[in-house]
């Protein structure tokens, strides 16, 4: 891949070292421009604060906030699990409280809810406007802790006061207040359990053989087993229990590191940091972490050989296929992009591009960043000018134009993109997103993803019909996205069943 006469729309084209060392120089921009809209604190607290089972998020604030988080996570969980429905709750502050407060509102919400439904534990979130009028909201939540029965905590995570990555760690870093010292005997119990940190959103999906499943899956395959899942679906008592594990495994590096890192001072609890276990080089770093602190490196090494020889031979055989293909990810998602470049180039021996990686990332995502370089890795980057255009990470007319010309006349048998299936029309696509007979991770997860790429190369000279691109491109629109199907296409429909003719809905290629 080469430059051509189209470099006056390439922001940046060099390796992630380089992209780095800029953006830490002050060399190139790395903040958002407005129309780069990303959830706000209070959203990225409220989602981590979903997943703690028998617990009620009181939102103190107007009653849009409370509205827009129980209809992306909580509803969202109840109907992928089968969980039962638990409440976000809300103050529904109003013009009047607005300017005399409203501290009496929230009192009487933590009575109500503890009356009514009984939690575990409350958690009272505040919002832009109890932030900016200045409640005082712990000195209510102090004052209501020995009124009620269930545990009660507040997370300051108004949206105005950090960007949304602050909410995820402000959440990962108080829940350990819950949390209560190992003891010995505690610690005797849970010697030969894990506790997988940094995952967000709730229990899992009942249907489908998620990610984190497979984990759970390597780890007890491995002798030991999981003590929580935190905060995937997990418990006040196992929160309170969880400094006794042997270990705390990452789930997102970024994430798992922050609530690792504040149990391992606290409690000393220790901590196996890595970047998700997409393919098996990742995988076996994971493992062998775990197995270090439980003791059992043997049977570590005894599950690795046993779970590669299931894969062996069809994993060789894509794998040779697949080598020396150029590998372009698309860069909205970085600690996932980084993940997979890892896996491409160390798994399959491909050349890795990652695609409109923001410069922002480089800061927001520093610690993936820094895991990646210190591997060895040092992946090409490039950034044209139609990912600063817009606001939309994913792929416009704009960017797909960018990278066409950008990389010439490479055929459909060279080169495979990773991102959304609704773009891209002329290169071989693979969409992890669009993957629902998971897992990604792990052997059968790497498996899975060669069968995928090979798949990709072979049917890559089948156009795409004019109906698609008209759907995926409308008519004077340079937006490329779910969002141009309608509404229940794009929430419903895998996007690779849009182009499976013959299969099932909800099937990919190669199934």
């Amino acid at each position: 891949m080469t430059a051509t006469s189209i470099d006056k729309n390439v922001v940046f084209y060099g390796n992630l070292s380089e992209l780095y060392r800029l953006a830490k120089e002050g060399k190139i921009k790395t903040t958002l421009q407005g129309s780069h809209t990303r959830p706000c604190k209070f959203w990225t607290a409220t989602k981590i604060l979903s997943g703690i089972k028998n617990a009620i998020v009181i939102s103190h604030g107007p009653s849009g906030c409370a509205y827009g988080v129980k209809r992306a996570y909580k509803l969202t969980n109840s109907r992928n699990s089968g969980s039962p429905y638990e409440p976000v709750v809300t103050t529904n502050m109003s013009e009047k409280a607005v300017i005399f407060g409203g501290e009496k509102e929230l009192a009487g919400a933590i009575r109500e809810v503890d009356e009514k439904y009984h939690p575990d534990a409350i958690v009272v979130a505040t919002s832009c406007a109890s932030g900016i009028i200045g409640d005082c909201v712990d000195d209510v939540v102090n004052k209501a802790r020995s009124e009620i029965d269930a545990e009660i905590m507040t997370i300051h995570c108004e949206g105005f006061a950090g960007e949304y990555r602050s909410g995820f760690d402000i959440v990962f870093r108080q829940i350990v207040d819950f949390m209560e010292p190992p003891t010995p005997e505690r610690k005797a119990q849970l010697a030969d359990a894990v506790n997988i940190v940094g995952a967000k959103m709730g229990p899992e999906r009942t249907e489908v053989e998620t990610d984190v499943k497979e984990l759970v899956r390597l780890i007890e395959a491995m002798g030991a087993r999981v003590h929580s899942v935190i905060a995937g679906d997990c418990t006040l008592e196992e929160l309170k229990q969880a400094p006794s594990a042997a270990v705390n495994c990452t789930l997102c590096l970024d994430l798992g590191y922050t609530i690792g890192k504040a149990m391992s001072d606290k409690f000393g609890t220790p901590l196996n940091s890595t970047i998700l276990p997409y393919g098996i080089s990742a995988t076996e770093k994971w493992l062998e972490g775990a197995a270090k602190y439980l003791g059992m490196e043997e049977q570590a090494a005894a599950l690795m050989e046993k779970e590669y020889a299931a894969i062996k031979t069809e994993f060789e055989a894509a794998k040779s296929y697949i080598e020396g293909k150029l590998a372009i990810i698309e860069g909205h998602d970085a600690i996932k992009c980084l993940s997979l470049a890892h896996m491409l180039d160390r798994d399959f021996g491909m050349r890795v591009v990652i695609y409109n990686f923001h410069p922002w990332s480089t800061e927001a995502r520093e610690t993936s960043v820094d895991y990646l370089l210190e591997t060895g890795l040092d992946p090409e980057i490039l950034i044209t000018k139609g990912t600063l255009a817009f606001g939309k990470y994913e792929s416009m007319k704009q960017t797909e134009d960018e990278l066409l010309d950008f990389i010439g006349g490479l055929d459909a048998e060279s080169v495979v993109y990773f991102g959304s299936s609704l773009s891209f029309p002329h290169i071989p696509v693979v969409d992890l997103n669009a993957i629902l007979n998971r897992p990604r991770f792990g052997y059968r997860g790497a498996l899975k993803v060669a069968r995928c790429i090979k798949t990709a190369l072979q049917y890559g000279f089948r156009p795409r019909s004019a109906l698609t691109k008209q759907m995926v491109f409308p008519k004077n629109s340079g937006l490329a996205s779910t969002q141009s199907l309608s509404g229940k296409l794009a929430q419903d429909m895998p996007d690779c069943t849009v182009y499976a003719a013959g299969k099932k809905r909800g099937k990919c290629f190669n199934e």
